[in-house]
Protein backbone atom coordinates (compact mmCIF):
# COMPACT_ATOMS: atom_id res chain seq x y z
CA UNK A 1 0.00 0.00 0.00
CA UNK A 2 1.38 3.34 -0.92
CA UNK A 3 -0.10 6.77 -0.82
CA UNK A 4 0.67 10.42 -0.71
CA UNK A 5 -0.11 10.85 3.00
CA UNK A 6 1.46 9.60 6.20
CA UNK A 7 -1.74 7.93 7.41
CA UNK A 8 -1.46 5.22 4.77
CA UNK A 9 1.35 3.46 6.66
CA UNK A 10 -0.58 3.46 9.95
CA UNK A 11 -3.61 2.09 8.13
CA UNK A 12 -1.55 -0.60 6.43
CA UNK A 13 0.05 -1.83 9.67
CA UNK A 14 -3.25 -2.02 11.51
CA UNK A 15 -5.13 -3.50 8.54
CA UNK A 16 -2.51 -6.23 8.19
CA UNK A 17 -3.05 -7.22 11.84
CA UNK A 18 -6.81 -7.36 11.34
CA UNK A 19 -6.54 -9.19 8.04
CA UNK A 20 -4.12 -11.75 9.53
CA UNK A 21 -6.56 -12.39 12.39
CA UNK A 22 -9.46 -12.75 9.94
CA UNK A 23 -7.42 -15.22 7.87
CA UNK A 24 -6.70 -17.29 10.99
CA UNK A 25 -10.36 -17.30 11.98
CA UNK A 26 -11.43 -18.15 8.43
CA UNK A 27 -8.97 -21.06 8.29
CA UNK A 28 -10.62 -22.42 11.44
CA UNK A 29 -14.07 -21.95 9.86
CA UNK A 30 -14.85 -19.40 12.54
CA UNK A 31 -16.28 -16.40 10.69
CA UNK A 32 -19.75 -17.29 11.94
CA UNK A 33 -18.71 -17.72 15.59
CA UNK A 34 -20.86 -15.51 17.78
CA UNK A 35 -19.76 -13.54 20.83
CA UNK A 36 -21.92 -13.32 23.94
CA UNK A 37 -23.02 -9.86 22.74
CA UNK A 38 -24.55 -11.45 19.62
CA UNK A 39 -21.88 -10.30 17.17
CA UNK A 40 -20.16 -12.85 14.92
CA UNK A 41 -16.80 -12.34 13.25
CA UNK A 42 -18.62 -11.78 9.95
CA UNK A 43 -20.71 -9.07 11.65
CA UNK A 44 -17.49 -7.31 12.66
CA UNK A 45 -16.26 -7.52 9.06
CA UNK A 46 -19.46 -6.00 7.67
CA UNK A 47 -19.40 -3.29 10.31
CA UNK A 48 -15.78 -2.27 9.60
CA UNK A 49 -16.54 -2.36 5.87
CA UNK A 50 -19.58 -0.11 6.14
CA UNK A 51 -17.62 2.48 8.10
CA UNK A 52 -14.83 2.37 5.49
CA UNK A 53 -17.51 3.08 2.88
CA UNK A 54 -18.60 6.08 4.94
CA UNK A 55 -15.02 7.35 4.87
CA UNK A 56 -14.87 7.02 1.08
CA UNK A 57 -18.15 8.94 0.85
CA UNK A 58 -16.78 11.63 3.16
CA UNK A 59 -13.72 12.07 0.95
CA UNK A 60 -15.82 12.12 -2.21
CA UNK A 61 -18.45 14.49 -0.82
CA UNK A 62 -21.25 11.90 -1.02
CA UNK A 63 -23.90 10.92 1.49
CA UNK A 64 -22.15 8.80 4.08
CA UNK A 65 -25.19 6.86 5.31
CA UNK A 66 -26.19 6.01 1.77
CA UNK A 67 -22.66 4.78 1.07
CA UNK A 68 -22.96 2.51 4.11
CA UNK A 69 -26.15 1.04 2.70
CA UNK A 70 -28.24 2.55 5.48
CA UNK A 71 -31.63 3.46 4.06
CA UNK A 72 -34.71 5.11 5.38
CA UNK A 73 -35.02 7.26 8.42
CA UNK A 74 -32.27 6.38 10.87
CA UNK A 75 -31.29 8.38 13.88
CA UNK A 76 -27.89 9.82 13.16
CA UNK A 77 -26.18 8.34 16.18
CA UNK A 78 -23.59 5.61 16.15
CA UNK A 79 -25.69 2.96 17.90
CA UNK A 80 -28.64 3.39 15.52
CA UNK A 81 -26.34 3.33 12.49
CA UNK A 82 -24.54 0.23 13.78
CA UNK A 83 -27.87 -1.52 14.32
CA UNK A 84 -28.95 -0.63 10.77
CA UNK A 85 -25.66 -2.02 9.43
CA UNK A 86 -26.12 -5.21 11.46
CA UNK A 87 -29.68 -5.65 10.14
CA UNK A 88 -28.58 -4.96 6.56
CA UNK A 89 -25.89 -7.66 6.67
CA UNK A 90 -27.54 -10.17 9.02
CA UNK A 91 -28.20 -12.69 6.26
CA UNK A 92 -24.83 -12.31 4.54
CA UNK A 93 -22.83 -15.50 4.33
CA UNK A 94 -19.31 -15.60 5.72
CA UNK A 95 -18.01 -15.51 2.13
CA UNK A 96 -20.12 -12.44 1.29
CA UNK A 97 -18.96 -10.65 4.44
CA UNK A 98 -15.34 -11.45 3.64
CA UNK A 99 -15.70 -10.22 0.05
CA UNK A 100 -17.36 -7.00 1.28
CA UNK A 101 -14.54 -6.57 3.81
CA UNK A 102 -11.81 -6.88 1.20
CA UNK A 103 -13.60 -4.82 -1.46
CA UNK A 104 -14.45 -1.93 0.84
CA UNK A 105 -10.87 -1.77 2.04
CA UNK A 106 -9.54 -1.64 -1.51
CA UNK A 107 -11.96 1.18 -2.34
CA UNK A 108 -10.98 3.10 0.78
CA UNK A 109 -7.25 2.70 0.11
CA UNK A 110 -7.72 3.95 -3.47
CA UNK A 111 -9.71 6.98 -2.36
CA UNK A 112 -7.53 7.88 0.60
CA UNK A 113 -4.32 7.34 -1.35
CA UNK A 114 -5.21 10.30 -3.56
CA UNK A 115 -5.08 12.71 -0.63
CA UNK A 116 -2.03 14.50 0.72
CA UNK A 117 -1.26 15.20 4.36
CA UNK A 118 -2.41 18.77 3.73
CA UNK A 119 -5.72 17.48 2.37
CA UNK A 120 -6.28 15.48 5.55
CA UNK A 121 -5.82 18.62 7.63
CA UNK A 122 -8.69 20.30 5.80
CA UNK A 123 -11.90 20.47 7.79
CA UNK A 124 -14.64 17.87 7.46
CA UNK A 125 -16.81 20.63 5.96
CA UNK A 126 -14.37 20.96 3.05
CA UNK A 127 -15.34 17.43 2.00
CA UNK A 128 -18.96 17.64 3.17
CA UNK A 129 -20.08 21.19 2.30
CA UNK A 130 -23.60 20.36 3.49
CA UNK A 131 -22.20 20.35 7.03
CA UNK A 132 -20.53 23.78 7.16
CA UNK A 133 -20.25 23.88 10.95
CA UNK A 134 -17.95 20.87 11.29
CA UNK A 135 -14.46 22.37 11.30
CA UNK A 136 -12.43 19.52 12.81
CA UNK A 137 -9.77 18.11 10.44
CA UNK A 138 -10.80 15.16 8.27
CA UNK A 139 -7.81 13.21 9.58
CA UNK A 140 -9.84 12.44 12.71
CA UNK A 141 -12.41 10.59 10.60
CA UNK A 142 -9.62 8.75 8.83
CA UNK A 143 -8.13 7.50 12.09
CA UNK A 144 -11.53 6.70 13.59
CA UNK A 145 -12.69 4.68 10.61
CA UNK A 146 -9.42 2.87 9.93
CA UNK A 147 -6.56 1.99 12.30
CA UNK A 148 -8.30 3.03 15.52
CA UNK A 149 -11.42 1.15 14.41
CA UNK A 150 -9.48 -1.93 13.34
CA UNK A 151 -7.74 -2.08 16.73
CA UNK A 152 -11.08 -2.10 18.57
CA UNK A 153 -12.41 -4.91 16.40
CA UNK A 154 -9.21 -6.93 16.72
CA UNK A 155 -9.77 -6.82 20.47
CA UNK A 156 -13.42 -7.82 20.18
CA UNK A 157 -12.67 -10.65 17.74
CA UNK A 158 -9.93 -11.94 20.05
CA UNK A 159 -12.39 -11.79 22.93
CA UNK A 160 -14.88 -13.76 20.83
CA UNK A 161 -12.24 -16.39 20.14
CA UNK A 162 -11.41 -16.61 23.85
CA UNK A 163 -15.09 -17.04 24.70
CA UNK A 164 -15.40 -19.76 22.05
CA UNK A 165 -12.36 -21.61 23.39
CA UNK A 166 -13.60 -21.41 26.97
CA UNK A 167 -16.99 -22.79 25.96
CA UNK A 168 -15.46 -25.97 24.51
Amino acid sequence: MTGSNAEMRRIEVSWNKLDELVNQVQAASGLTRVRTDGWSVKDHLAHVSAWEHSLVALIEGRDMLEAMGVRGPVEENTDAINEAIMNLHAKDTAEEALAYFRDSHAQMVAALGKLSDADLQKPYSHFQPGDPDEKRPAIGWVAGNTYEHYAKHIGWINQLLSESSAAR
